[in-house]
């Protein structure tokens, strides 16, 4: 496949192409919201907002860790089941909306942002008639006002998310579900890397900070560096996803090229040669 012909191109969101409004917003409402409830009263301020944010992570964990990769991402169910853990009654059971907190996040100043070059990158590639699309394991309704906020929305001929389709990554199912597709660009490797090469994609890895060796070089001269191997371990070993997926190390989630930003992965996109099995060139 040459750079001429048009490209399937599937992105994740968050830490790639967008910031979203929870950690300034979203969750600061939600730590408003409980901070008079039994299981917190008369407790500071800080002490909230650390006990409201460890049992978000436990109620991820505990889906995680069943398998039911959709549910971790259900921010109302485990926002609801925070709120009943510390004693919330029906009424403020019913104030927990996430999906309206997030649009009128959207509306308030400094929550949300595309990332640097992440709207030249969208346009350049729309304007060559390449195909986009969205796979976040956010639910629909948590990232399509934000990218609709951000004026990005229309770009994509497709958000596919685990509420509409029932999977999340790194389940193959959910690539499957963007299809047709022929290569995937991400930052997360549990997530992005490894669940596109399963689904049979080329993977660009999003990795911002590179050690000097790594950084000189040009994307598709990184995947194919030996060092990259132990950044690929050290990035797993304090990855939260890896517990979840033992199967993660530096041969299932090598990437066919690593690039810095935005500005790399317009040039690498712009200039992409597709050859069979998923195999990558310029």
């Amino acid at each position: 496949m040459s750079s001429m012909q048009p490209l399937n191109i599937g992105f994740d969101l968050d830490g790639v192409l967008i910031r979203n409004p929870f950690e300034t917003c979203v969750i600061p409402r939600l730590q408003v919201l409980l901070a008079g409830l039994p299981g917190v009263r008369g407790k500071g301020e800080e002490v909230v907002a650390k006990t409201v944010r460890e049992r978000i992570v436990r109620g991820w964990r505990a889906r995680m860790a069943t398998g039911d990769l959709a549910a971790a991402y259900d921010w109302d169910a485990i926002y609801h089941e925070v709120a009943g853990d510390l004693g919330a009654d029906r009424a403020c059971l019913d104030d927990i909306d996430v999906a309206a907190w997030v649009r009128d996040c959207c509306d308030q100043s400094g929550h949300i942002e595309a990332l640097p070059g992440a709207a030249d990158l969208l346009a350049r590639l729309d304007a060559a008639g390449h195909r986009l699309v969205v796979i976040s394991n956010g639910y629909a309704a948590y990232q399509r006002p934000v990218l609709a906020a951000l004026g990005l929305l229309g770009r994509f001929a497709d958000v596919v998310t685990p509420d509409r389709v029932g999977y999340a990554k790194p389940d193959s199912r959910i690539f499957a579900a963007a299809a047709p597709l022929d290569v995937f660009v991400g930052d997360t490797l549990v997530h992005d890397v490894l669940g596109a090469k399963r689904a049979g994609l080329a993977t660009v890895w999003v990795a911002p900070v590179l050690p000097a060796e790594l950084a000189r070089l040009e994307p598709l001269e990184r995947a194919a560096h030996p060092r990259l191997a132990g950044v690929i371990r050290d990035y797993l070993s304090v990855s939260p996803h890896s517990r979840y997926h033992p199967e993660a190390d530096e041969r299932s989630c090598l990437p066919n090229a690593v690039v810095k930003d935005m500005r790399e992965t317009t040039e690498l996109l712009l200039g992409w040669r597709l050859a069979p099995h998923g195999a990558a060139g310029r």
